[in-house]
């Protein structure tokens, strides 16, 4: 994962403000396509631009770049629903030019860069190897602490309710096992009595 000091909370205000203003409309209209696919609670700034990073895996985000806007588009998934679609826009794995092609519309390019962003959000995304080791042993602290530390009466109600009805038909059915014996005993005892007279 990146330092946590080149993440900043998403602006939008703030963030349109260090676009410069030949690109300001084409960064709102990116904007407005990352809010309707993420939360605005998901998106952060990352050495300034905007992204979602989720449980460390990078999904979805852009930037405004010297050659133009660039969206990055990082679930796998999504790359390989939509990646006939966006390959002529590609360059890297995740970068998609948000540059239209020789009669297309940008219109068609958002639209497109739209759909992929409210796919992505549906999956994860991608994780580096390092990340990814790092994520699993936090995991792995967390489960740990968890169950080190086990609190009285801590079962979750559907495991109470579970262990409930497990006790519930485990004393059913020893007390029809022992209703069962008895009367057994009872016909075995009347049968010897019968056999005596």
């Amino acid at each position: 994962m990146k330092p946590a000091s080149k993440f900043s909370p998403y602006r939008r205000t703030a963030y349109l403000a260090t676009v410069a203003a030949k690109h300001r409309a084409i960064a709102g209209r990116l904007c407005d396509l990352l809010e309707s696919a993420f939360s605005a609670d998901d998106i952060s700034i990352y050495s300034g631009f905007p992204i979602v990073v989720r449980d460390m895996e990078w999904i979805a985000g852009f930037a405004i770049r010297s050659a133009g806007p660039v969206a990055y588009c990082c679930s796998p998934r999504t790359l390989a629903a939509m990646g006939t679609e966006l390959k002529p826009y590609m360059s890297g794995k995740s970068c998609v030019a948000v540059k239209p092609r020789k009669g297309e519309s940008i219109d068609a390019v958002l639209e497109l860069v739209g759909r992929a962003f409210h796919e992505a959000s549906k999956h994860g995304g991608m994780i580096s190897k390092t990340d990814m080791k790092k994520r699993d042993a936090m995991r792995r602290r967390a489960a740990s602490t968890a169950g080190a530390k086990p609190t009285p009466n801590a079962a979750s109600p559907a495991k109470t309710s579970r262990t409930t009805s497990v006790k519930a038909s485990a004393t059913k059915s020893s007390t029809k096992k022992s209703s069962t014996k008895k009367a057994s005993t009872k016909k075995a005892s009347t049968k010897k009595a019968l056999t005596r007279r």
